[in-house]
């Protein structure tokens, strides 16, 4: 740029127009030296107003007045000019017009006379040698070398021009000309933006050349035609204009820039237009400074090299540079010093060592710690899944579609069996189990009805309320046209209609007296109103209905009487029997209370005959089942020191089992001698019904069977031809809670997610786990004694001993009782369906609301999971150790199982080219897998190209011949495992064929095997309690930490949407195929409901640590059974349901709480970490899932009323725990937030696609949640 210096008064001026810009910053150096100046450096970043443009456009083309210097400098001082990276490595993006031009030690003889006039000091303005652009000459013709060009220019006082001369190798006499503009690199930092949406906002240079400081300025390149393509050619420079020139030929272009310095005066920056710009100003902190420029390529970023997605204060990764960078090359410093003192990694020249800059690169990739345990997780989970989803893959097994009398008659008896103990079960609970057990009776049934009211605690009172009961039953009159056991019937099905919705809250344990109306409801009379009413009662004999009145009367007066009990003889089994005076009628009614002797503290509960035990004798010869009862009374205890050996008769245990399993074993053995007794025995054409199967149902306290209950349930145990099916073992219904409504049910207390999704999955193989109560079972007649009676075969069986004889030191075998439940655990009702499932039986599903039960307060629930899950880890290592028969199968699909999770693991881990197995394996050639794969590898990788230049495969792959690779080798996996399954069909078939069940179990159907993993799932779902552990532990990992993982965004997107798409699918037409059946069937429907869902995943977060909790104590449970032969079939009081509902409530606790750490973490000093938004909206989203529960836990039982909060003063209240507990209640626990909170969950799903175009990490997070393991009971 030529242009004779001007006079120092107009240079001062100038400068100290510009020093005025900002005054806190220096930009020049007062101790400098130079001659002449035309260079200044302006930051234009504001808005384009009307004041603004008239301000820069009087500049452009007029002298600069001091009034406007006060107007620029407002907007001036917003953009102070930085280095490109500062000391504290962050990156400023580019954002800043910058109006520049360069020093010339050019001058004109006429004005050399005037030089040394204008060699005073001039504040820090001086030459400063600039190199030229690349292919165009600088000073001296060529540009000097890199590290020449970069050479830091002294600061201190020196002359400028001397130092300029010999950092560019020239001569005193040589003229400094630049004929290009100079290479520039210009950032800006903590900028503000004006407001207005007229802002300049894309980087452009404005070159203007001017023979003195006061203009006038004109450009000096010419502007590109837009019509003209987009190359790399240089810019054009202006030739002078001669004086022979038409000016309107060539019109002023400064009048140009007056009219639009936008854009005619302007040039876009782009490689070839940068500027180096070598300082000899002083700008940036006082004190050690690395500055490090970095040359990257623009096809590296995917916003096409605008770097959108750099952030002002970004931090960057510490050296080396190499891995991102095309050239780097450094300088440091003591910016703004005189006196320069030595530096870590700084030359004594001022460049940093590129030692220190570039080095050894380590790949990034995926190929981490965290990634590979998230993989094999999700291995884990999909595993999981499969065992989930596989049953669904069959057809429910067909049955008879209606109930008919007739079938009954392919049936011994059938009975129905409450269990009932102390607390809540007080007489008016129990009362309304044994009346819709009764009600429940088919009509014009064809077989024994028994009605059984186990009464485990030995209630005086409780037998005398069956008394009256009995009497009520039978002063029911036969008249009306209808017989005797019809009208039991219908009154009952009308007594079960106005009873099913009572709570225990008006009629549990805790009510001291019953309202008159509910009395009338639990006692009969609603009913006897109700059946006066509208069947007609009314016009019977007044002589039989005031027999009914009596009845009745004297059945509320001993209800009234509730919650006062007594207990004698104990040690002995109290029985009641009813039977009708009408011997036609087939109902038959018993109170049952077993033996519970008081036994020694000091002694363990063991199931065999030890010291502190009570047992019976049994003689060896001549049993009879018709003694047992008898033998029962003789029984004592064993004390130590006066053991009796009887070495001729047998030692049996008075109670192998203390829990509800005994309980329920004993009903079946005295249903047995019931059924033998002369009166109950078939005769004639019927004789061949005494030797027929039987049906047991369970009624848990507090659940009631409706009056259809046993019409719906008896189809199912027969083919639809009508034949009895003996392969069904027994049926199962959903539980039921009306008073726990799904926006309500905060803990899952009617477990809907299992039993209107898995139930309905499972049934398709028969593999639905009895669920205990509801449950109805097929029980096998039982042989006749062996004639010599030395092999009892209905009351009694033997066993091999678990512990080893005092005397002979070996496990000796020894009588016991005849178990059809098992009690070796908590969880008898599964133990039973594993035993079912082994011997090749089948489960049938009824998915209709045929029980209503009465909740206990929902933290029951949690006990209860706490109770499943340990009797789940007994029951596992109790059938793993076992040898029993058909337990192997069990076994073997575990090995089976754990041998698909290796398969896959080495699917997802092995090398592009790596052998198969089977071709190590020798089992088929290397030359026909490749003939076999070539083609699917051809057609696959047309295919894998497609999406690789569509971008969905990554931009940074160079071969997507990998996903190819992984393409074939997942279709190789696929055909391998449709082999096995192939292979495993056709030995079903054969085995089928061959009846090979006659002479040992083995899986003769492929259902059965469907029914086998069945059952190892829920021999092994608390297993995978840790995957909770970690998901939650895994996003506050990432939240808080630096993580370096990371996934394609498009290809997230589409897996992702996928992922949705089938996972959405399969639960919608699962639960839409289930529930179209039984509409058709039953005209009733049981939705899967969005509640339902989302209370599932709570119990995914809620229940981890009681799992664990439950493994611990289950692993020293099954010790205890093993080695001491202990009975854990029992539970008494809490047990340690309390200690599993604290553990609950400081977890939920804490991932309510733990959400407002993680964004206090990412505003604090996360927020620079990749993922760490992503991962702190998971947490929260995982929060949000158990706020409901945390409240309900904490906050649930307050008890303050709203008159008690309104007589409050303020004062009172905000110190009142009972005030702040009903605010919580209410702020939380409404549903409004409820109504919100659940479509959180779903809704997050759902957007789950989208989402994942932000970041990857939500489509991470999104398939963990889809394969996770879900809580199973």
């Amino acid at each position: 740029l030529r242009s004779p210096a001007g006079s120092k008064q107009t240079i001062l001026n100038f400068v100290d127009r510009l020093r005025n810009l900002d005054p806190s910053t220096t930009f020049y150096r007062e101790d400098a030296r130079g001659e002449a100046i035309d260079a200044a450096a302006l930051c234009l970043f504001g808005s384009t107003s009307e004041a603004t443009d008239a301000t820069f456009r009087k500049f452009l083309g007029q002298p600069i007045e001091s009034s406007d210097a006060t107007k620029r400098r407002d907007h001036l001082m917003k953009c102070p000019i930085l280095p490109t990276l500062a000391a504290d490595q962050r990156i400023i993006p580019l954002s800043a017009l910058l109006l520049l031009s360069a020093s010339s030690n050019h001058h004109d003889d006429e004005k050399d006379k005037d030089k040394d006039k204008d060699e005073d000091e001039l504040p820090g303005l001086g030459p400063g040698g600039l190199p030229s652009l690349p292919g165009i000459a600088g000073p001296g013709g060529a540009p000097p070398p890199l590290h020449r060009r970069l050479r830091a220019v002294p600061l201190d006082d020196i002359e400028v021009e001397a130092e300029s001369r010999r950092l560019f190798d020239l001569d005193e006499d040589q003229q400094v000309i630049y004929r290009s503009l100079p290479r520039m690199s210009v950032s800006l930092r903590e900028a503000e933006v004006p407001d207005g949406t007229d802002v300049l906002t894309t980087p452009r240079v404005f070159v203007l050349s001017a023979a003195s400081l006061d203009g006038p300025w004109k450009k000096l390149y010419a502007e590109k035609d837009p019509s003209e393509p987009d190359d790399t050619e240089l810019p054009t420079p202006i030739l002078p204009k001669s004086e022979d020139d038409d000016e309107e030929d060539n019109p002023r272009d400064d009048e140009d820039a007056i009219m639009d310095p936008d854009i005619k005066h302007s040039m876009t920056i782009s490689n070839l237009n940068e500027l180096e710009m070598h300082p000899t100003s002083c700008y940036g902190r006082r004190g050690p400074l690395y500055i490090v420029a970095c040359a990257v390529n623009v096809s590296t970023y995917t916003d096409g090299g605008k770097f959108k997605r750099f952030m002002p204060g970004q931090e960057v990764a510490p050296p080396p540079f190499n891995d991102r960078c095309l050239a780097v090359t450094g300088r440091c410093g003591q910016a703004c010093m005189h006196d320069q003192q030595p530096m870590m990694y700084c030359n004594e020249d001022g460049y940093i060592d590129q030692k220190h800059l570039v080095g050894e690169i380590k790949v990034q990739d995926n190929k981490q710690l965290p990634v590979y345990m998230f993989v094999y997780v999700l291995l884990f989970g999909f595993c999981v899944k499969v065992i989930m989803l596989c049953p669904g893959i069959f057809s429910p097994y067909p049955h008879y579609s209606r109930y008919d009398p007739k079938l009954t008659k392919s049936l011994k008896y059938i009975v129905t069996c409450t269990p009932t103990t102390a607390g809540d079960e007080n007489k008016s609970t129990t009362i309304r189990n044994v009346v819709g057990c009764i009600s429940a009776m088919p009509r014009r049934i064809q077989c024994r009805y028994h009605v059984v009211m186990l009464d485990e605690t030995h209630r005086s009172e409780m037998k005398v309320c069956f008394q009256r009961l009995g009497d009520v039953v039978s002063a029911i009159p036969a008249a009306g046209g209808a017989s005797y056991q019809d009208n039991v019937t219908d009154f009952f099905g009308a007594w079960c209609e106005e009873t099913k919705k009572l709570d225990l809250n008006r009629i549990g344990g805790r009510v001291k007296q019953l309202d008159k109306a509910i009395m009338d409801r639990v006692c009969g009379k609603a009913a006897y109103r109700k059946m006066c009413k509208e069947y007609s009662w009314a016009a019977l004999p007044q002589q039989s209905l005031r027999r009914l009145e009596q009845a009745l009367d004297a059945f509320e007066a001993d209800i009234a009487n509730d919650n006062k009990w007594t207990r004698q003889a104990m040690h002995m089994d109290d029985i009641l029997d009813w039977t009708p005076s009408d011997r036609t009628c087939m109902l038959r009614m018993h109170y049952v209370a077993r033996a519970k002797p008081i036994e020694d503290e000091r002694t363990n509960r063991v199931q065999h005959v030890a010291p502190g035990t009570w047992y019976y004798k049994a003689p060896i010869s001549g049993l009879k089942n018709s003694d047992w009862l008898e033998l029962r009374k003789t029984a004592k205890e064993m004390v130590y020191g006066r053991e009796d050996p009887a070495p001729f008769e047998h030692l049996v245990p008075l109670r192998t089992s203390r829990g509800k399993a005994g309980g329920l074993n004993f009903v079946d053995n005295y249903m047995v001698q019931v059924s033998e007794r002369p009166e109950n025995r078939y005769v004639g054409d019927r004789e061949e019904q005494n030797y027929a199967p039987s049906l047991f149902s369970i009624a848990d306290a507090r659940h009631q069977f409706q009056h259809d209950f046993m019409a719906s349930t008896i189809p199912y145990f027969f083919h639809p031809s009508n034949a009895l099916n003996k392969h069904v073992a027994f049926t199962q219904c959903p539980q039921h809670f009306h008073e726990s409504q799904d926006k309500t049910d905060y803990l899952d207390t009617n477990n809907a997610s299992f039993f209107r999704l898995n139930c309905m999955i499972r049934n398709c193989s028969g593999g639905v786990s009895s669920c205990g109560t509801n449950g109805t079972w097929m029980i096998d007649h039982r042989k006749d004694p062996d004639p010599n009676g030395m092999e009892p075969s209905t009351i009694w069986e033997t066993q091999r001993s678990r512990v080893r004889d005092k005397y002979s030191h070996q496990k000796i075998f020894e009588m016991v009782e005849r178990r059809t439940f098992h009690e070796s655990c908590k969880v008898e009702d599964t133990a039973s369906s594993l035993q079912a499932v082994v011997q090749g039986k089948y489960s049938q599903f009824i998915n209709r609301k045929l029980s209503y039960g009465m909740a206990k307060a929902a933290v029951g629930y949690l006990a209860a999971t706490q109770r499943w899950a340990e009797g789940g880890v007994v029951l596992s290592l109790q059938t793993l150790t076992s040898i029993e028969e058909g337990h192997w199968m069990v076994f073997a699909t575990l090995v089976f199982f754990g041998l698909f999770i290796f398969s896959l693991i080495r699917l997802v881990s092995m090398e592009e080219n790596a052998e198969w197995v089977v071709v190590k394996m020798h089992l088929v050639s290397k030359e026909f897998t490749d003939w076999l794969l070539t083609p699917v590898f051809q057609s696959l990788d047309w295919f894998v190209r497609l999406l690789w230049e569509g971008n969905l495969l990554g931009t940074g792959l160079k071969d997507p011949t990998v996903y190819t690779h992984m393409a074939v080798q997942m279709i190789m996996w696929l055909m391998m495992l449709c082999i096995l399954l192939f292979f495993l069909w056709v030995l079903t078939v054969l085995c089928k064929a061959m009846r090979i069940r006659r002479y040992f179990l083995f899986p003769d159907q492929l259902r059965w095997c469907g029914r086998l993993l069945i059952s190892m799932d829920n021999l092994t779902y608390f297993v995978w309690f840790w995957t909770a552990f970690f998901w939650i532990g895994f996003n506050y990992y990432t939240a808080m930490t630096r993580s370096h993982y990371h996934f394609q965004f498009e290809g997230m997107m589409l897996f992702m949407a996928v992922v949705n798409f089938l996972n959405w699918g399969m639960i919608i037409s699962n639960a839409f195929r289930y529930s179209l059946e039984q509409s058709m069937e039953a005209n009733e429907v049981a939705h899967l409901s969005m509640d339902n869902i989302w209370r599932s995943n709570q119990l995914f977060y809620m229940t981890a640590p009681v799992q664990l909790f439950s493994i611990i104590v289950g692993i020293k449970e099954f010790l205890r059974w093993k080695f001491y032969g202990m009975d854990i079939s029992f539970w008494e009081g809490g047990d340690r349901g309390e200690a599993a509902i604290r553990i609950v409530k400081y977890w939920t606790l804490l991932l309510t709480v733990g959400p407002v750490i993680a964004w206090s973490c990412y505003f604090i000093f996360a927020n620079k970490y990749m993922n760490a938004w992503a991962a702190c909206v998971v947490v929260t989203i995982i929060g949000l899932d158990v706020l409901h529960p945390c409240a309900y836990l904490w906050v649930g039982d307050s008890k303050l009323t709203n008159e008690e909060a309104q007589k409050m003063t303020w004062r009172q209240a905000l110190t009142s725990s009972k005030w702040w507990k009903r605010r919580i209640y209410n702020a939380v626990l409404n549903d409004t937030l409820t109504g919100i909170l659940k479509y959180v969950g779903p809704a997050y799903f759902l957007l789950l696609p989208v989402t994942c175009l932000t970041t990857t990490y939500f489509g991470v997070n999104g398939a963990f949640m889809m394969v996770a393991a879900t809580q199973q009971r």
